[in-house]
């Protein structure tokens, strides 16, 4: 008997999508709901973007004898039970005292800063995902844009997403939850090294 495809819109539980294959295209699938999601393969510019931002990050906590916090490139997290919500952000940073585990490879909690990378589907990133860490209670939402090469950085204030900054190649990112951390976006934006697609 042929086993039925799995395509987005795929009804699930959090223990069916777990147990689905690990594959490479099983770290591009997310669950909304209940409902399975196939993320759009990410372009070069955007794996670069998500890699060297986790490399500053990784660099500052590293430089303290006891790390404040932990950086995850591509990291599984279950953010609720019940709405169903399994996500993949490009980056999550989870503060030393923030509850919740990793376990089995997946994080279950909420993190304390979650990344996103726009690439082909931008509005999944700018509104739904936005909705979805609001109402995880994410306390900052970083979302990296390389086609005008700009970061939004929202914080939570009452249940709600307000910017925080709008950053350009020419401004240096900051964040109150790491303070020292200081990344001058030239860095990431107008590397010497990046790819050249958006």
């Amino acid at each position: 008997m042929a086993t039925k495809p799995i395509v987005t819109g795929t009804r699930m539980s959090i223990a069916e999508f777990l147990d689905l294959p690990d594959t490479e295209e099983r770290n591009k699938m997310e669950l909304d709901d209940g409902e399975l999601y196939i993320m759009p393969r990410p372009r070069p510019a955007h794996q670069f973007i998500a890699f060297w931002l986790g490399w500053h990050i990784a660099n500052y906590i590293d430089s303290f004898a006891e790390p404040p916090a932990e950086v995850c490139m591509d990291p599984v997290t279950i953010l609720s039970r019940d709405p169903r919500r399994v996500v993949v952000p490009d980056l999550t940073v989870i503060l030393s005292e923030r509850p919740g585990q990793i376990v089995g490879g997946y994080f279950e909690g909420v993190p304390d800063i979650t990344v996103e990378v726009l690439s082909t589907d931008r509005n999944r990133d700018l509104v739904r995902k936005r909705q979805i860490y609001s109402e995880a209670g994410v306390p900052e939402y970083w979302i990296f844009d390389p086609v005008n090469d700009t970061a939004l950085l929202l914080e939570l204030r009452d249940g709600e997403y307000v910017s925080r900054a709008f950053l350009t190649a020419d401004d240096t990112l900051t964040t109150p939850l790491l303070p020292g951390l200081a990344i001058p976006l030239t860095e990431l934006f107008h590397h010497r090294q990046r790819p050249t697609d958006a």
